[in-house]
């Protein structure tokens, strides 16, 4: 019996006592954000304490977990969500309820779905380049992640949804396709 507590001890201590990481030490917009105190069940009521090293990593991490639908929708909605945020390079953050309306479209479709290697791999680059400043059009990124989703089996009309808030995600990131990413210079008239 005391083996036994004494072990118990060892192992709930340091997931007790450990010190959780500052507000202002974690930013998580920020590519290089580590989350020392994630954690994941691991039975009988405890919580082991993961690292996420990279944005890229945590978001491969949140797919398999969608994939094998081993959590509720909503908590992988705000997974997603927030693996979402820490994935923008620059100062075009766009406002977390629109990639909540996103990632809650887009979980609700794909959890428990078996996507082959390449379509996991197709949705991993269109997530992470919807984040970013890029110059991929609008309609061109929207295009790979709509065929992506319709060759999973994921019904049009839900498919049509689910893209029409990831075109929403990116216009909040980089602008409608229509504004160019750097000012044209004015011509100035030779006379």
């Amino acid at each position: 019996m005391r083996i036994g507590m004494v072990s118990t001890l060892s192992v709930l201590l340091p997931l007790i006592y450990s010190p959780r990481p500052a507000a202002a030490q974690f930013n998580p917009a920020s590519p290089q954000a580590v989350r020392l105190d994630e954690s994941k069940p691991v039975g009988g009521g405890l919580r082991l304490k993961q690292v996420s090293s990279t944005p890229e990593q945590a978001l491969d991490s949140t797919l398999v977990t969608l994939k094998e639908g081993r959590a509720s929708q909503s908590r992988l909605s705000q997974e997603l969500a927030h693996v979402m945020m820490r994935l923008v390079e620059s100062n075009q953050q766009p406002p977390l309820p629109v990639v909540v309306s996103f990632t809650n479209k887009l979980t609700r479709e794909l959890i428990g779905k078996q996507p082959n290697s390449a379509q996991t791999t197709a949705m991993r680059e269109c997530i992470v380049e919807v984040m970013r400043r890029t110059g991929t059009s609008n309609a061109g990124l929207a295009s790979r992640l709509q065929q992506t989703l319709i060759g999973i089996g994921i019904d049009s009309s839900k498919t049509q949804l689910v893209v029409r808030d990831f075109i929403a995600v990116r216009e909040a990131v980089q602008g409608p396709d229509d504004s160019p990413l750097v000012k044209p210079i004015p011509l100035v008239n030779p006379r």
